[in-house]
């Protein structure tokens, strides 16, 4: 028979603070401290015990009863394995104009690019001596293999804060800037710390696509302010107060621009930030293509206006010529405290804390990389870059059906309407037109629809001009082909 189950008193001492509970045969018991509650796995112990003890009668000799077995024609337990809703939702423009053109070149042609926007494509733009010799000294020095803080690496950041502080603002400190995978996890972070729920964000039209995809996974709405393409792709800054409500987050600012090599002067940026201090609105500037200008001169936000707060974003992958190096930063210019007083630095950390930061080593390379490259490399890139968009303004102005409103002044893009009634079969149908320029003669060119702009397509002068002129070549057989069969008809 089973032991009673009662507390039972020591002879030796005061009473004891704990109950045993134990079943039928069992060694090991169950403890509870007085004055505690029992947690259900215990409290059905107890249960168990009771029943087998019968509350302190013999207990019964029948053995346990087995489980029953899972009654006849019982549906099977199934796997229910769903994807996450944002994640599932994620649409990139870009990607689906693209698939549905791909793998459709002329096999006869040599494929030539002119849609991806990396300037490493061809082999005369490249990092710099200085920046290859950084990457591999950090790298084979042994100090930079460990974790590094979530903001950043001190020294990097202060390098950062040092080179991006710009007159008429309080210099940058370490703690100013965060650093990141990038510039497009920058960008991501940005639209997090400030989407507030119900909120939107003012983006440019055209522009990068990647804008609306952020605002979509991070729940805010995305509204679009128009860049005039008969006045340089300038803001239309008239229209952005009819835009502006208690819900807008941030007006995000792309200079220079993609896709439209716009570079904006001093003039106007300060209307736009005018406009934006007016309305009381942060700004999240993008400049990736910082300095890479060759027409107008080169104006950070930050030194635009001494009073907007402005999230700047900034990378190596334009300037420096280093896309895969995936690094980035962003810094926070915030003269009189009003992101800092909203949370938004704070928030932005524990945004650096998901990721826990770019690669050491190439953290550990940038303040050399910004200290030590020297004014002839930066130089040599852009003289490379201006005869390239030169080569394309001009070969794309004498093809017939095209039109280039606006000289590109920087980055490496160039925006080119298609007149409408122009072309037999496609009018100014800018998908239409890269399917065929594609199908016919091997040329890829990406449709103005992938920014929100229908009626053009992107043209990336990254390469050097001899391939752009047989690429032009091409393109302008093509349109004359077209052209022919309309005149024709």
């Amino acid at each position: 028979r089973p032991p009673r189950l009662s507390p039972r008193r020591s002879s030796l001492g005061p009473p004891s603070r704990t109950e045993k509970l134990a079943s039928p045969g069992a060694m090991a018991s169950i403890e509870k401290p007085v004055g505690e509650e029992v947690p259900c796995s215990r409290k059905r112990a107890r249960q168990v015990v009771a029943c087998s003890s019968g509350g302190g009668k013999a207990a019964s000799k029948e053995p346990a009863a087995a489980a029953e077995p899972a009654a006849a024609g019982a549906r099977p337990r199934k796997w229910r394995v769903k994807c996450g809703e944002r994640a599932e939702g994620i649409k990139n423009p870009i990607r689906e104009i693209m698939d549905s053109i791909a793998g459709k070149e002329n096999p006869r042609k040599r494929m030539i690019s002119l849609a991806q926007g990396d300037p490493t494509a061809y082999p005369h733009l490249r990092p710099g001596d200085v920046m290859v010799k950084a990457v591999t000294a950090a790298l084979t020095g042994g100090m930079a293999n460990g974790y590094q803080p979530s903001q950043g690496n001190g020294p990097c950041r202060a390098a950062v804060a040092d080179y991006f502080t710009v007159e008429g603002r309080a210099p940058l400190k370490p703690s100013d800037v965060f650093m990141t995978l990038g510039c497009s996890e920058a960008l991501s972070h940005c639209i997090a710390a400030l989407a507030r729920k119900g909120g939107n964000v003012l983006l440019p039209r055209p522009g990068f696509c990647l804008y609306q995809v952020l605002c979509d996974y991070h729940g805010v709405e995305a509204r679009y302010y128009d860049l005039l393409p008969d006045r340089g792709w300038e803001v239309d800054v008239e229209k952005l107060t009819a835009l502006v409500d208690d819900k807008t987050c941030a007006l995000l600012v792309n200079n220079p621009s993609n896709p439209c090599g716009a570079v904006y002067s001093g003039a106007h940026l300060a209307k736009v930030m005018g406009a934006a201090e007016e309305l009381c609105v942060p700004v999240i500037a993008d400049e990736v293509y910082a300095e890479m200008t060759f027409g107008e001169p080169y104006v950070p936000c930050a030194l635009a206006s001494a009073k907007v707060p402005v999230l700047s974003v900034c990378a190596l992958s334009k300037r420096w010529l280093a896309p895969g190096w995936r690094l980035g930063w962003i810094t926070v210019h915030d003269t009189d405290g009003i992101l800092s007083s909203a949370g938004v630095p704070d928030t932005l950390l524990k945004l650096c804390q998901v990721s826990l930061g770019p690669s050491a080593p190439l953290q550990a390379a940038l303040p050399e990389i910004l200290r030590s490259t020297p004014a002839e490399w930066y130089q040599g890139v852009l003289k490379a870059l201006k005869a390239s968009a030169g080569c394309c303004v001009e070969r794309l102005r004498a093809i017939p059906g095209l039109a280039v409103e606006s000289e590109p002044q920087g980055s490496m893009y160039c925006m080119v309407r298609l007149l409408p009634n122009a072309l037999a079969g496609i009018g100014d149908d800018d998908v239409a037109f890269a399917g065929q320029l594609l199908q016919e003669e091997s040329i890829a060119v990406l449709p103005g629809q992938c920014f929100n702009a229908p009626g053009f397509f992107r043209v990336v002068f990254a390469a050097p001009p001899e391939v752009l002129n047989e690429a032009f070549d091409r393109m302008e057989a093509f349109c004359r082909r077209h052209a022919e069969k309309k005149v024709g008809a």
